[in-house]
């Protein structure tokens, strides 16, 4: 192969992606642009959403059929205005109020809580009201206690601390490893498609491709300059992807109350050996993912029949990479032999700072063969004059 056709084929590719408004919306509007507006977008509706529910719940009221003193009290400290009912779980299911409690007779008395679990308004009504009946209920107890001449410390006769023996660090990669993997090799296949199409289905309907079958450049050359092409516009999908997600999710206002959510969020685990792994799993994927969408674009005579071949590809690439960002599962030299999958498991386990490199290892010799025989394919259909020429 000769280098400087190679670097020609290059060149002129990168130079028409570019140009194409279609493959620089996918590329780079989508993870720059797109993804920080949905971020932002979802935090404020969510935090908006709670604030409403608790303020709503304040408007609608409780009701409540109770006879001992001290819950009738304690529910009135909840902050809630209390409304009178007659059938209370008949008010929750009809929305008058947000929620209800009722005093059932027994030995010892159940405090029913009626609640709508599918109304947002109801269940903050509910969680206010368990809240003050938890209170109440430990009060009491502690008044018997003194009326019996026992100490309340009997209440508790040790502490339970948990303790956390994982670091920040490896907080913040099982976070962040289950959303990087999946959303990286997502926008990996989407974010080089139209790339891909635009170089085989689209110099087809544009009538250029005969000019290039006409140059000096081998049909191995010209398949290789433009996987580098492809290859380079999924790498920068992927490079703007993290810096994207980086960026939103560190300084989006999450409406979690957790200060610990918080703080996983706000620490990003990227260090430069972290991404050099990365990098080492992911480069494999690329050319295997270039490879593979080349090969079937091939066979489209437009770009519109080029993007339905295409775009199940990119759905299928959901389930494994999805499949493989979610804790629990455990990574060994078989499941490494999965493609998508195994990229998407090694991700989150490089992240989580618990990657074995036996593991690692298996990974990226197995994408690499699949890159390979990928590569093959694709320049063997090229080398092909019925599908170049399909009509």
């Amino acid at each position: 192969m000769r280098f400087p056709m190679i670097q020609a084929i290059y060149q002129k590719e990168m130079l028409d992606m570019f140009r194409d408004r279609r493959t620089m919306i996918s590329m780079v509007a989508v993870p720059l642009v797109v993804f920080p507006l949905i971020m932002v977008f979802m935090t404020r509706v969510v935090s908006r959403m709670e604030q409403n529910a608790e303020a709503e719940a304040k408007t609608m009221g409780i009701a409540f059929h109770v006879t001992t003193p001290a819950v009738r009290e304690a529910l009135a400290k909840t902050g809630i205005l209390i409304v009178k009912k007659d059938n209370l779980r008949a008010a929750v299911e009809k929305k008058e109020i947000a929620a209800a409690v009722e005093e059932v007779p027994g030995s010892p008395a159940e405090m029913r809580i009626y609640v709508d679990g599918s109304n947002p308004t109801s269940s903050a009504a509910a969680d206010r009201i368990r809240l003050a009946l938890n209170e109440a209920k430990d009060q009491k107890v502690r008044e018997g206690l003194r009326n019996s001449g026992i100490p309340a410390s009997v209440l508790t006769p040790f502490t339970i601390k948990r303790t956390n023996v994982a670091d920040e660090r490896r907080m913040a990669g099982a976070m962040w490893g289950t959303i990087f993997g999946y959303m990286l090799l997502l926008m990996m296949f989407t974010g080089g498609m139209y790339a891909v199409i635009d170089m085989t289905a689209g110099e087809k309907e544009r009538k250029t491709l005969e000019a290039l079958l006409a140059s000096p450049a081998s049909r191995r050359e010209i398949v290789l300059g433009k996987t580098l092409a492809a290859m380079s516009a999924i790498i920068l999908t992927a490079v703007l992807l993290v810096a994207s997600m980086s960026y939103s999710l560190k300084n989006a206002h999450m409406a979690s109350r957790s200060e610990e959510v918080r703080q996983m969020m706000g620490t990003i685990p990227l260090d430069p050996h972290t991404i050099g792994m990365i990098a080492a799993v992911l480069i494999p994927v690329a050319i295997f993912a270039a490879s593979l969408m080349f090969a079937i674009a091939m066979f489209a005579r437009s770009f519109k029949e080029g993007q339905s071949y295409l775009t199940p590809i990119a759905l299928i690439v959901i389930f494994p990479a999805l499949l493989g960002s979610m804790p629990g599962l455990h990574l060994n030299p078989a499941l490494c032999l999965i493609p998508i999958f195994n990229a998407s498991m090694v991700v989150r386990g490089v992240l989580l700072g618990d990657i074995s490199m036996t593991n690692f290892a298996v990974t990226v010799a197995a994408n690499l063969v699949y890159a390979g025989i990928a590569f093959v394919v694709a320049t063997g259909q090229f080398e092909k004059e019925s599908v170049l020429f399909r009509s």
